[in-house]
């Protein structure tokens, strides 16, 4: 009786697992740029944010929910042109915070590397975003690239992965 069902049992945790491997495989490769669509509810709230008045607490917290809401890179980019002048020096902590975790998730290479020296980035997530940085870069055979993604990492102010861009860059540059 028991291998009536043990049979779909083990069917089930199957596909359950090959179905978390399909996610998993899916959040390494983010959206590719081209195919990021800015929203309608992004727009509506980037000019809400133009409208408010400048520097406010209400410009403050449209710009925080335009963070909150961004699922894209190009809707975090829009994001931050959004904040800028917004909030008093180093009163941006949490919407660093929020975009430097979202970036990090759904961010293409490039949208990385523009983001980390136009941008600070949350220090405690420094080594994850250059690690991400590092993963996507992966299949990146051109030198200049990982040259980019050294840039990037001397703003986030990681040496030992400075370093390691520019051995990789120079190593595919002498290819």
């Amino acid at each position: 009786m028991w291998k009536r069902f043990l049979a779909p049992l083990a069917a089930l945790a199957a596909c359950t697992l090959a179905s978390c491997g399909a996610t998993r495989n899916q959040a390494a490769a983010p959206v590719p740029e081209a195919d990021q669509v800015v929203s309608s509810a992004m727009k509506n709230l980037y000019m809400a944010a133009s409208l408010a008045p400048p520097r406010s607490a209400d410009q403050q917290k449209v710009v925080l929910r335009m963070a909150a809401k961004a699922s894209n890179g190009k809707e975090l980019a829009l994001t931050m042109r959004a904040a800028d002048g917004v909030f008093p020096p180093g009163g941006d902590t949490q919407l660093v915070s929020i975009v430097t975790a979202k970036m990090i998730s759904v961010a293409t290479l490039g949208q990385l590397i523009e983001y980390a020296t136009a941008y600070p980035v949350d220090p405690q997530s420094a080594r994850p975003y250059a690690g991400r940085m590092f993963q996507l870069g992966e299949s990146e055979s051109d030198p200049r690239v990982w040259y980019r993604i050294k840039v990037a990492a001397f703003h986030l102010k990681l040496e030992d992965f400075e370093r390691q861009a520019q051995a990789k860059g120079d190593q595919l540059a002498r290819k």
